[in-house]
């Protein structure tokens, strides 16, 4: 820090001008009470942009002077800081002047503040380019950077007699001067006053909370009002609109739908009279077409039939002597067969048994064939009908789902919406679900009335199901876990699924809890009634289906051909059997019948030869007796069509006719009652769109009446608000509702942010407030070694809280010659003592960690000391090696000079005389005061 090495006044209280060297350790300034040494020490530190003390100010002194302006100045040194910066940085000069300027402006006193680099005189201190003038701010924050802090001016404007008894204070005003010393006693009062202030605005949102639910009382009863003035309101407005506006409009659209259908009529009535003349002329003429035609078709066929009957005649003469003649043919055959077998030796007896042990082999292996055919027709049915899609299904459930097609049903079986994901189940689920195979579900929930009349009507045992939802998560464990729905199902149908556990044995299910029902994989079933097996034999359900008909099918076809291949061995054995024991006879009778198969054979192959040809030729007239056939009989019914047309198209022109004359006539009236309906009405209410929206809004005019009835009878009973200055009286409350909402609730943000914000920063704060004991401890221990006397401070017990910062105490104890430890102001120390407890504690608030030198002014240190305590405390000073400037009545013992370098002597003004006398100084030989001295950083 910098120190003071001159100082001159010009017109400061009766001082008319002088200049005073300062420019040593210790400075004592003299001189007898009202002498003006006080006024000396409040001139440096106006200098200093200080407050003066005893509640003085600079305006006091610079009126007294009767001088329109005055002017202090100061030589300070511009020392480096330990980084090589100056301490009036951008001055680099050794030495730097400090000027304070006070002039009168307007009727008050205003002070200005200037630093120029070097010695500068006051005369030469209006050049701009010597003195930079600053304001009071900048000029504290300027001195601030140089190393004058606010912990070292707060001690500096100590008032006379406070420094020598700091020790007098206890624990609480101790802290309290060292925090207001070291600026955190401000923040502190910033910190209460904050809360204060919060909770003044924390009683007024409670005020106006209060308020707003006043307020929002009176805006409901408001608001029913209102609503009660708009419904009368409303109800007016719809009678006047039913009455004037929609009661004509329905009557018109009716009256125009009736003109509408009339010309309708009328327009259908001549287009079918038109149609049907039309149509009676076409079919005659179709019935004359069809009539020569059919004549002509009649002729043709006739001599077809009659060519082909000529030869069938002739072939059916032929038919029965070819026959007779491949008859004996035949038996010639067999007899050579026999013949040819019979001739291999074998027993007869083992022939007759071997082929009855072979006739019934045969037929059990063609009636397991027979069976396996079947079971391969059934396999193949549903194979087809897998693979269409459809699934198996009994005649009732596919003539119930018919059913439900025909009447344009929307509707899913069970199996179609269900897949099972785990094979392991497949057994317990198909178990499960056995007896809900062929359950029905609606898309569409609207027709499940149509679609329960027909399950009442075709005796459908199965449910039919309208209600489903989307399939809730499975539980871990359930049954539920194993399918998946592909749509939505039965919202029970997942309850029950869901509520049955898997188990892996009946032992695992035993140990489940009484209430759940659980199922193996097998289909072993366990429910509130008991437990059971319910596995079916088999499957419906799953994608796996087709697959197993398929195996199933290739099965069965396998078995039945191995079971055809075995009856085809047994018949060919049994044949050869049969063929051994009839070839026995067979000679004897070809013999004797030697001639009758040789005529047989001639007479064979002749009738064989005329046969083929009248076949050839009755093949040839087949096709045209087919097709004059086939055209008659198409002929004959559409004439038949034709001429039933024609007697209609007849029987409904006779009777149309009348119909028509009432038409015209309907139309005619129909047209005069609507341009009587419409005369005044306005154009918009008879056009296309009008009457649209007219249907649109009302279905006839009795619903408009039954609707205009029922509004008179609530006008009647009911009771309204009539009065319209209840929409003005809402209003205004709504406004001032919303107002004060807003108010409290952009107050109660504020509130909160602002409360939230001096908790956190109060809480962050007391970590400053013990550094600042830290520091403040420190320095009174290093005063307390450089003066022999052992300092002990007990820190205080800080906390985010208002009762402990207010009880908060600094217990400082000192030990002086090794005697124990003693408090501030206990009574065990002498005035002396005293003293040098005060002054440890003075110079321990001025003193800074990365600041050396400084200055303090201290008024009247040696007051009611005796010399031996005087030299203690002269010591003292001397020893901690920074500037003091104190100050001392003559009437003390000479021993207060004896560490002083520089006396400043003050004197009274005498009587008759406009200014006092200049300070006077005395400096002491450089050699008689020079002493070993302790070195301290300090203030």
């Amino acid at each position: 820090m910098f120190s003071i090495e001159r100082f001159e006044l010009v017109h400061w209280d009766w001082w008319e001008r002088f200049s005073v060297p300062l420019d040593a350790a210790i400075v004592t300034i003299v001189g007898p009470n009202g002498s003006g040494k006080t006024t000396l020490l409040d001139a440096l530190r106006t200098a200093l942009g200080i407050d003066c003390s005893a509640g003085r100010d600079y305006k006091r002194y610079v009126r007294r002077a009767d001088r329109p302006y005055a002017w202090l100045r100061m030589v300070v040194s511009n020392n480096k800081r330990p980084n090589g910066q100056f301490a009036f940085w951008p001055l680099t000069s050794e030495k730097v002047t400090l000027f304070c300027r006070i002039r009168k402006k307007g009727g008050d006193w205003q002070r200005d503040y200037g630093i120029g680099a070097g010695e500068v005189g006051i005369e030469g201190a209006e050049t701009p380019e010597a003195v930079t003038w600053v304001g009071v701010r900048q000029y504290a924050a300027q001195l601030e950077s140089a190393g004058l802090t606010r912990a070292i001016k707060r001690v500096l404007a100590l008032d006379q007699g406070h420094t020598d008894k700091l020790c007098e204070y206890s624990g609480r005003e101790l802290l309290s001067l060292v925090f207001d010393v070291f600026g955190d006693q401000e923040v502190l009062d910033n910190y209460d006053q904050a809360r204060k202030e919060q909770a003044a605005v924390g009683r007024e949102l409670e005020e106006l909370r209060t308020t707003l639910a006043s307020l929002h009382t009176r805006l409901l009863a408001a608001e029913a009002d209102v609503n009660s003035y708009n419904d009368h309101q409303r109800l007016l407005g719809e009678l006047a609109e039913l009455e004037g506006q929609w009661l004509p409009r329905t009557r018109l659209a009716e009256q125009m739908d009736t003109l509408r259908g009339g010309r309708s009529l009328l327009t259908g009535r001549r287009r079918e009279s038109r149609e049907l003349i039309e149509r009676e002329r076409q079919t005659r003429e179709a019935v004359q077409s069809l009539s020569a035609e059919l004549a002509e078709v009649e002729t043709r066929e006739s001599r077809a039939k009659e060519d082909y009957e000529q030869v069938s005649l002739l072939l059916n003469k032929l038919s029965k002597p070819l026959g007779r003649a491949e008859l004996v043919l035949e038996q010639q055959k067999r007899l050579q067969e026999r013949l040819q077998t019979g001739k291999q030796g074998f027993d007869p007896q083992q022939a007759v048994d071997e082929a009855e042990r072979l006739r019934r082999k045969v037929y059990e292996l063609e009636r397991r064939a027979g069976e396996l055919k079947l079971r391969r027709s059934e396999l193949d049915e549903q194979r087809q009908a897998l693979e269409a899609g459809r699934r198996p299904q009994p005649p009732e459930v596919a003539a119930f789902r018919a059913a439900l097609n025909n009447a344009g049903i929307a509707h899913r079986g069970l199996a179609e919406i269900l897949e099972i994901t785990e094979a392991e189940w497949q057994p317990a689920v198909e178990a499960v679900l056995a007896g809900l195979r062929h359950l029905v579900l609606l898309d569409q929930p609207a027709d499940k009335a149509r679609a329960w009349a027909l399950g009442e009507q075709l005796r459908y045992r199965h449910f039919v199901v309208p209600e489903r939802a989307a399939v809730p998560p499975a539980s871990r464990g359930s049954l539920l876990e194993c399918v998946r729905f592909t749509a939505p199902a039965p919202p029970w149908l997942a309850r029950l699924l869901d509520g049955i556990q898997r188990v892996e044995s009946v032992e695992a299910g035993a140990r489940l809890p009484e209430s759940q029902a659980w199922i193996t994989a097998s289909g072993y079933h366990r429910e509130r009634r008991g437990a059971r097996d319910i596995r079916v034999a088999d499957r419906h359900f799953g994608s796996g289906l087709l697959a197993d008909v398929q195996r199933e099918r290739a099965a069965v076809e396998r078995e039945l051909a191995e079971v055809q291949e075995e009856a085809r061995g047994h018949a060919e054995r049994l044949s050869r059997v049969q063929g051994r024991l009839a070839g026995l006879d067979a000679a004897q009778e070809l013999s004797a019948r030697a001639s009758e198969f040789a005529q047989a054979a001639e007479t064979f192959q002749q009738l064989d030869t005329d046969r083929q040809a009248l076949e050839s030729r009755r093949a040839s007239l087949a096709p045209a007796w087919h097709e004059a056939s086939t055209r008659k009989e198409a002929l004959i019914k559409s004439l038949t069509l034709a001429e039933s047309a024609a007697e209609q198209a007849q029987r409904r022109l006779a009777s149309l006719g009348a119909e028509l004359l009432a038409a015209r006539r309907g139309y005619v009236e129909a047209v005069l009652a609507f341009r009587s309906l419409r005369a005044g009405k306005p154009r918009g209410w008879w056009r296309d769109s009008g009457l649209a929206e007219t249907r649109a809004r009302f279905k006839s005019s009795e619903v408009v009446e039954l609707e205009i009835e029922r509004l008179e009878r609530r006008r009647k009973e009911s009771q309204f608000h009539t009065d319209a200055n209840c929409l003005l009286i809402r209003d205004k409350l709504r406004a001032d509702h919303r107002q004060l909402e807003e108010r409290i609730e952009l107050q109660g943000a504020h509130l909160e942010r602002a409360q939230t914000a001096t908790d956190r920063a109060r809480a962050q704060y007391i970590g400053v407030l013990r550094g600042t004991l830290r520091r403040y401890a420190h320095n009174l221990k290093l005063l307390g070694g450089l003066a022999g006397i052992g300092v002990d401070v007990g820190f205080p017990s800080l906390s985010n809280d208002d009762l402990a910062l207010t009880q908060a105490t600094l217990d400082v104890r000192f030990d002086f010659d090794q005697k124990g430890l003693i408090g501030l102001n206990d009574g065990e120390a002498s005035g002396g003592q005293q003293v040098m407890k005060s002054m440890i504690l003075l110079v321990g608030l001025l003193m800074e960690d990365d600041v050396s030198g400084g200055f303090v002014f201290i008024d009247e240190p040696f007051a009611h000391l005796d010399i031996f305590n005087i030299d203690k405390v002269g010591t003292f000073l001397q020893a901690t090696r920074a500037q003091y400037i104190v100050t001392t009545p003559n009437t003390h013992n000479v021993n207060v000079f004896k560490p002083s370098e520089l006396t400043l002597l003050t004197q009274k003004k005498r009587s008759g005389e406009g200014y006092a006398p200049p300070v006077a100084f005395l400096r002491r030989s450089r050699s008689l005061a020079q002493a070993p001295r302790a070195e301290a950083r300090g203030a």
